[in-house]
């Protein structure tokens, strides 16, 4: 028996030492996997509190994560890895079953290589160790932070079809997404999402189901703003999309991923109308109109009676650069005069273009037409010489 300093790990941090002066064997390592290893300890005189806190993390059956170092691979007779066995950095080593491990991960395991890894109690003192629990956890924490993001989405497998809506598998992490959160509409086919790869976002986490909550439908809501510019810039292009839903009013599409309009009984087509007042059209129909009217992202006019005529195109013909004409003044702004030349067709006179003339609304003048614009719905005019 001699007298050698003994230094401790008390933490992760490998830093975070104590040195104490012990009577042992030279060269002895104290290492126990037992139950009373900290009584064990004891007898040497090297416990206090900090270490008896950190070395209970294990013997009070709490799982943690850490980082340890593998320090031995055991192989099957085929050369396969097995098991693996990791200094976690206080008195114990823990058992790694890499049966259980994915191959992507056994492939890579060296002796020596640091890793991190989930800790857990097992029976008669035994601790496990696991690899790609400690890589779930990171993942569900990335996910739990993005809760309530609007930015953050995430791709999710809809691997099955449980009461109530959907098991999602996102990075390899368990969630559950309502079936009401599917979609924008109600789901005509439940059982049509199973298999699908969908863009999620993280909106909550269940205690009951202890899970995180997510939702296809908040993803698709922020594609919306960018539905309706495109879609203002092709108004005039026929759409299809498919039957969501039907009311004696009409019927409800849904369009571009994100979009859902009502197409009114009085602008069907005949063999639509014909099915629809027969109830032949159902929920999942394929179905085909042009866009009539954007009242707001909510509140979308559809019509089967073709492309919706906008008189500012028939009005290019009449209004073209340099041609005169008579229009009413309706406003006047400290820009200029606003001149109507026909119902809905206005255009502005800056107050640059005025001269020395202040007219007052109502008043009849003629103006020149300077540039005329359909797209931008813009008429710049000046008065008449």
């Amino acid at each position: 028996m001699i007298e050698q300093e003994i230094t401790i790990r008390v933490s992760d941090d490998p830093f975070d030492t104590k040195t104490f002066k012990v009577n042992v064997p030279k060269g002895t390592k104290i290492l126990s996997t037992e139950p009373y290893v900290l009584e064990a300890l004891s007898l040497y005189g090297i416990m206090d509190s900090s270490i008896d806190d950190q070395l209970k993390l294990c013997e009070s059956n709490q799982s943690y994560s850490t980082e340890g170092i593998i320090v031995s691979i055991t192989k099957d007779r085929d050369g396969n890895k097995i098991s693996a066995l990791i200094d976690i950095g206080t008195k114990y080593t823990a058992t790694c079953s890499l049966i259980k491990e994915p191959k992507s991960i056994i492939e890579q395991l060296v002796v020596g290589m640091t890793v991190n890894v989930r800790i857990k109690s097992g029976p008669h003192g035994m601790i496990t160790a696991s690899i790609s629990d400690a890589i779930d956890e990171v993942k569900t924490n990335e996910i739990m932070k993005s809760i309530g993001d609007k930015s953050v989405g995430f791709t999710g497998k809809i691997t099955e079809l449980i009461h109530g809506g959907y098991w999602v598998e996102v990075g390899g992490i368990k969630c559950f997404m309502p079936g009401s959160l599917a979609g924008l509409n109600k789901l005509y086919d439940f059982n049509s999402l199973v298999g699908q790869e969908l863009i999620v976002m993280p909106i909550s986490f269940s205690e009951e189901k202890n899970t995180i909550i997510v939702s296809h439908r908040a993803y698709l809501k922020t594609l919306i703003p960018s539905a309706i510019s495109d879609l203002q810039e092709n108004i005039k292009e026929p759409v299809t999309g498919f039957v969501t839903g039907t009311t004696k009013f009409g019927i409800f599409a849904e369009f571009n991923k994100c979009l859902t309009g009502l197409i009114p009984d009085t602008t069907l087509d005949d063999a639509t109308r014909q099915l629809f007042l027969n109830d032949g059209i159902k929920p999942g129909d394929s179905i085909t109109f042009w866009v009539q009217e954007i009242i707001s992202d909510k509140k979308i006019i559809l019509t089967q009676q073709g492309p919706r005529e906008d008189i500012w195109d028939e009005a290019s013909e009449r209004y073209k650069p340099m041609t005169t004409a008579t229009g009413t003044v309706t406003k006047i702004t400290k820009y200029g005069a606003f001149v109507e030349l026909e119902k809905g067709i206005s255009g502005l006179i800056h107050k640059t273009k005025l001269k020395d003339i202040s007219p007052n609304r109502g008043d009849k003048i003629s103006v020149r037409i300077l540039s005329f614009s359909s797209s931008d719905k813009k008429i710049v005019m000046a008065l008449a010489d």
